[in-house]
This record gives structure tokens, sequence and C-alpha cells, in this order.
């Protein structure tokens, strides 16, 4: 297994595990600024954190109901603006 692959497997097995990171890399046995760099890799590479999944925009004609954004910390956004450029910023707002 190539170590992106293996960082990005712990980084997923941290995310399910609900420890702190520094927790986590205590018991995993690796340095904590380690972890923190595959984490920025695996954002940066557009891997899924926070459990968000990729959505489809309807035409501004067709949409009668609006998009939901849940964030993972439970905050609720509801947005009836199509546009996908305002829909990925408030997405990437959760990875700042």
């Amino acid at each position: 297994m190539r170590k992106a692959e293996e960082m990005f497997a712990l980084v997923e097995e941290w995310e399910n595990s609900g420890q702190t990171q520094k927790v986590f890399c205590q018991e995993q046995g690796i340095k904590l600024g380690r972890f923190a760099y595959w984490l920025r890799k695996k954002r940066q590479n557009g891997e899924s954190i926070g459990g968000f999944l990729p959505i489809r925009v309807s035409p501004p004609s067709q949409m009668a109901e609006p998009i939901e954004l849940v964030y993972p910390n439970g905050v609720r956004m509801r947005v009836w603006q199509t546009e996908p450029g305002v829909i990925s910023g408030l997405v990437r707002l959760w990875g700042c």
C-alpha cells in the first residue's frame, strides 16, 4: 500500500473514531504534525471530509425547494441560489 493510501485510511479511521486528533495520534503512535500534514493533503485532494457528498443543482426554473447544507457541527443552511460557485463556496466553508 502506498504511503498516501495508508495515511488517508488513518484519516478516515480518525473521522469515524470521535476522538481528538491528539488522542488518536497517541494511540496510533504517530506524530500529530505528521497526521495534520496528511489531513491537509486529503482535503486538498478533494477527498470527502465531514461526510459531504457531491450535489447537483437544478436550473432556477425547475428549483421549487431550497438546497439544504448540513455542516458536521449541526448548522443547517438553506440556499435558493443555484450558482455552482456559491454552493461550492458554502461547502468549502467547513474546511477553513
